[in-house]
């Protein structure tokens, strides 16, 4: 080590020395400011809706959160969704696979590296047993071909199982349909006929937070409450669909031979 005659070491810096040292001291601050500018924010899951499903295929929830982007997936646990659809920044919808009953963490992953995590976010509730309920209401603008061959005794089938029997069948009159307007029923005329029937429906009862059981049946968009006013699909023997509106259920009576009224 050098010590000139005056105690410097190494001698005096000079200006290109002192120049260099100020311009690593500027550009420090500035490197971390752009990375802090530019780099990508960190994404977020706040909710997911709805919070429960039943256990059972082809459902779908929404994610809400912040910095969404595409090409992200979402695991339950460790299994991961069917598709990842972005729909803003905000929020994704993401198809559920088919999970068994419990409670899972819903994980937001960016490629392969883990980003978001919402803890117990999701249950998957259990379909509880099964019951019988019979249906009053009318097959909404039923084709040609349904209002000849449809009869007492038929299997009705919704996402390829039979979920219901025709009871009774009545003759086609002046088409209706039943709208919810706030917490009233409103019947207005429609322009297609109507084939009123009796039903007898299969349905999974499932126990809701009021303690109250709801009757379920499968349908393509999920699963349907038996209720007044609810529209039943299902298939026809000619590769169609049916649309059933139900005007009211009761607990099904002992089966019997069914007659057309």
């Amino acid at each position: 080590m050098l010590v000139d005659d005056r105690g410097r070491i190494a001698g005096p810096f000079n200006v290109v020395d002192i120049a260099a040292v100020v311009v690593v001291f500027l550009l420090v601050p500035l490197a971390i400011a752009a990375y802090l500018l530019f780099r990508a924010p960190a994404p977020a899951i706040a909710s997911v809706t709805p919070k429960t499903l039943f256990e059972g295929p082809g459902q779908r929830l929404e994610i809400d959160g912040a910095n969404l982007r595409p090409f992200m997936r979402v695991t339950f646990d460790t299994i991961p969704a069917a598709s990842f659809l972005l729909g803003s920044t905000k929020y994704a919808l993401v198809d559920v696979p088919e999970l068994a009953p419990g409670v899972y963490d819903v994980v937001l992953f960016d490629y392969a590296r883990e980003v978001a995590r919402l803890p117990k976010a999701l249950t998957i509730a259990r379909v509880a047993g099964d019951a019988e309920l019979e249906v009053e209401g009318a097959f909404k603008a039923p084709s040609d071909a349904l209002v000849a061959e449809l009869k007492p005794g038929d299997a009705l089938l919704s996402s390829n199982e039979p979920i219901a029997d025709v009871i009774a069948v009545g003759k086609p009159s002046a088409g209706e349909m039943r709208v919810r307007v706030g917490g009233d029923t409103v019947t207005v005329r429609a322009g297609e006929r109507d084939l009123p029937a009796t039903l007898r429906v299969r349905c999974s009862t499932m126990p809701g937070g009021d303690g109250i059981a709801r009757c379920l049946v499968r349908a393509p968009s999920g699963r349907i409450a038996i209720a007044p006013d609810a529209l039943l699909t299902f298939a026809t023997r000619s590769g169609g669909t049916a649309v059933f509106q139900i005007i009211a259920a009761r607990a099904a009576q002992p089966r019997a031979g069914a007659t057309r009224p």
